[in-house]
């Protein structure tokens, strides 16, 4: 027989899936032929709508021409222009500076950034036409505002190339700015899985590194102050990207065999026989990522099951995997298992529903879930869990956001540090998502609870 306790406390957490980049639902599509798709019709080039919603932002040192370096008091600013392009300002200025450059009134005395790799802030690349769809040059810019020098820079990297600037003709073809987006085009699917599968067999040492040529792809390190704390930028041509051009891209990442310091086989072991014995994971579930480098925050529980964080660890190097899968009905899952890195202990382990675009926010006048929604969701999980009677701890009827959606979590102690959370669909109250997590009885929580990824 079910117990229900009513807690007040508030509890903020979101699922370490929530993270992900989610998919759609799969669904029924029309049968057709093969030949009726030609692969000259895929598409390689950059997606300009990802920069729809910055607007017409404008940097704060439009006018700023004797901005200096030591303004950013060692900090990283993002209310900067993120759009593919100079700002208006820049532009008229880069057209005097261009006319007094071709008149020799004024020349470029700083260092090159014609193909600058390390370090950048303003950089430009030299491309090859055939495998950019007839682009010449990239240009990456800072996000805040450029100074005379910096514009000159850019002129005379053009200038070398034989080319003439026109801010005008920049776009997300051929230039990025100020952070907010690691490559000039995304992937597609068939490339993400090749990409990967090389990075997988990489670090397992199943694959030599050795003879790679890094110089098969552009991959640039950013100054991070200047690109919204982004590191390393990535040109990838405007046709499918080959094999090799991703391994020299991943070395360049710093991917390496990584076989001296885990048991690659052992972590997948352990965490596929987690999540398909204890959630109810599918059997064939499909391994996207083992991991060694992360770290985490202790938990803490309160007999109610409030959750809290002892911040006084620090703190703690973790391991683990990751894992995605489909429902009989189509639904896509992120599994994940986190371990300590010295104790072996479980961490968390979970499984999270998603859905396409996440999810809608819920309007005031959205319905309240019923104890009977609730319980059924329950219902649903401990036969997931293949568990009963367990006493289960309504925390909250504030919104938890996930890959689902907005969620209403009710959480039980499982044993000596272990407790099992469930996440309930706001929308439907049906069960969208699983958490065990190990943790902490205490008799009251810290006042400063915030989440560890809050």
């Amino acid at each position: 027989m079910k117990k229900w306790i009513m807690s007040l406390a508030l509890c903020l957490l979101i699922p370490v899936g929530a993270m992900a980049v989610t998919e759609g639902v799969v669904e029924a599509a029309d049968q057709v032929e093969m030949d009726q798709i030609p692969v000259s019709e895929l598409s390689f080039l950059p997606d300009s709508s990802y920069y729809a919603d910055y607007g017409d932002w404008m940097p704060a040192w439009e006018n700023a021409e004797s901005w200096v370096e030591s303004e950013f008091d060692g900090e990283s600013y993002f209310d900067v222009e993120q759009r593919p392009r100079m700002t208006a300002g820049e532009a008229v200025r880069a057209e005097k500076l261009l006319m007094d450059y071709r008149a020799d009134k004024t020349i470029y005395k700083g260092e090159s950034i014609l193909n600058k790799m390390e370090n950048v802030i303003v950089g430009v690349y030299a491309l090859s036409p055939e495998d950019f769809d007839g682009e010449a040059a990239f240009v990456i810019l800072p996000g805040p505002c450029m100074t005379d020098e910096q514009i000159l820079g850019v002129i005379d990297a053009y200038d070398q190339l034989g080319l003439t600037f026109d801010p005008a003709k920049l776009s997300a073809r051929n230039c990025a700015r100020g952070g907010g987006i690691e490559t000039n085009r995304f992937m597609n699917e068939e490339e993400r899985a090749r990409y990967e599968n090389l990075a997988h067999l990489v670090e397992r040492g199943l694959l030599n590194t050795s003879d790679v040529d890094e110089a098969k792809v552009l991959n640039v390190k950013l100054d991070s102050r200047y690109f919204c704390n982004m590191q390393d930028f990535t040109l990838l041509p405007y046709r499918a990207v080959t094999d090799e051009e991703f391994m020299a891209l991943l070395v360049g990442l710093g991917y390496r065999d990584k076989t001296d310091e885990i048991s690659y086989d052992s972590v997948e072991k352990e965490s596929r026989a987690i999540l398909n014995g204890r959630l109810g994971a599918a059997l064939s579930m499909e391994l996207t990522q083992i991991y060694h480098e992360g770290s985490y925050v202790p938990r803490m529980y309160d007999e109610s099951c409030n959750e809290g964080y002892d911040w006084n660890a620090q703190g703690r190097r973790c391991y683990g995997a990751n894992y995605t899968y489909y429902t009989p009905d189509g639904i896509l899952v992120y599994a994940d298992v986190m371990f300590d890195w010295e104790t072996k202990e479980l961490v968390e382990a979970s499984v999270m529903y998603s859905k396409k675009g996440g999810g809608e926010p819920l309007g005031d006048d959205a319905p309240v879930l019923t104890n009977e929604q609730i319980a059924s969701a329950i219902d649903e999980a401990e036969e997931q869990l293949s568990v009963s009677g367990m006493e289960w701890h309504l925390l909250t009827d504030k919104e938890i956001w996930t890959n689902w959606g907005p969620c209403t979590i009710a959480r039980a102690r499982i044993d000596e540090g272990e407790w099992i959370t469930v996440y309930i669909g706001c929308e439907d109250g049906r069960m969208r998502g699983l958490e065990l997590s190990g943790g902490t009885l205490v008799e009251s929580l810290p006042e400063d609870d915030m989440p560890a990824n809050g």
